[in-house]
């Protein structure tokens, strides 16, 4: 399990274990549905993963905490991560934007191929088209942290959807929207399990 927690610190203070980089506190009960027991997670070390940001790429380390329990585990990804994903939230976000501001998927990886090489029209598709099919996992969340953008459901084709998420309420589209829609859902708004409930 991966959760992830508002961090207003930079990738570069999760390089290593010494960094600055704050993690939250072990959970006070196991988050996992099939235990729960209101036990202390223990400290589980660490990992590391990738993480490609619009202006870091390198690996950074991950806190992960263990139920004494069911020795289950789970990890605490900084809100500028995506759970199950390289790229960072920031970047997907203009990413996608920059493919609705040009039209086209393969202009925009012609585009930003200078920067990041491993970006494939591949991988531009897939998260253009988690985005769309997760429409409604993200209006739920939408609803849930701000109600006065109930309107997006309202739009009936997925490229006005897609427009009014990606700019119409750009001020929440940021790490701190990452988290709390997390929170909130459980999910990330590019997760393959799409469905509500």
């Amino acid at each position: 399990m991966q959760n992830i927690f508002m961090s207003k610190q930079k990738p570069e203070d999760y390089i290593d274990k010494n960094g600055t980089g704050k993690y939250p506190a072990a959970p006070k009960k196991c988050p996992h549905s099939d235990c729960g027991i209101p036990l202390k997670m223990k400290k589980n070390g660490y990992y590391t993963r990738e993480l490609i940001t619009l202006e870091f790429v390198g690996r950074i380390k991950i806190r992960r905490y263990k139920c004494l329990k069911c020795g289950k585990t789970v990890s605490m990804l900084p809100s500028f991560c995506i759970a199950g994903f390289t790229y960072g939230v920031e970047f997907v976000i203009a990413l996608l934007q920059q493919v609705i501001k040009l039209g086209s998927i393969k202009k925009t990886v012609k585009e930003w191929q200078g920067r990041f090489e491993s970006l494939s029209r591949r991988l531009v598709h897939k998260y253009m088209t988690r985005l769309r099919n997760n429409r409604k996992l993200i209006q739920y969340g939408i609803n849930q942290l701000s109600p006065d953008n109930i309107s997006l459901g309202r739009m009936p084709g997925d490229n006005d959807w897609t427009k009014g998420f990606l700019f119409g309420i750009r001020p929440s589209l940021s790490p701190e929207f990452n988290a709390n829609f997390q929170k909130a859902t459980g999910k990330s708004f590019l997760s393959i399990q799409n469905s509500i409930a």
